[in-house]
């Protein structure tokens, strides 16, 4: 496989971990912050190259997976920027004087964002399943979980 072709489908495993971390992670304006997501998922694509060998994918199939992708990398970029937006919004309302009104609506707007963010990546995953053998399937779910395992021994 071409390390071109590695370095497009690694972003299939990286966005998972940017989302655990915008979730996970609700004040955006650090700089410390930012500069330690970016570090992560460097070193999640250089781990991410070892998966993608171990499923062995055929070309047709990594193909397959740059287009899925393709198709849904801006949705899931913008719904990650509307979240962000809105958890920051809701932080500055927290300490200004806005109504527990107010802040309920933020958290409920929060919340829909977080679900459609967690939806537009399930549809992804479920496309990207389409395309693996049943045998890499469960190799990715087992890599996926231990990787899962990892992170929160860190």
């Amino acid at each position: 496989m071409s390390p071109a072709l590695i370095s497009a489908l690694l972003g299939l495993f990286v966005i998972p971990l940017t989302i655990s971390s915008v979730i996970a992670t609700p004040n955006y304006n650090n700089n410390d912050q930012r500069i330690t997501q970016t570090t992560k998922s460097q070193k999640s694509q250089s781990t991410e190259e070892g998966v993608f060998q171990q499923l062995n994918l055929t070309q047709e199939q990594a193909d397959k997976i740059v287009e899925i992708r393709q198709q849904h990398q801006q949705k899931i970029i913008q719904s990650l920027e509307n979240l962000r937006g809105a958890q920051e919004e809701l932080n500055q309302m927290i300490i200004a004087t806005n109504t527990d009104n107010q802040l309920r609506q933020k958290h409920d707007e929060v919340l829909q964002l977080r679900r459609e963010l967690a939806e537009l990546q399930f549809n992804t995953i479920l496309k990207i399943r389409e395309v693996l053998t049943p045998e890499q399937l469960q190799q990715w779910s087992k890599l996926m979980q231990q990787r899962r395992e990892s992170l929160k021994n860190r």
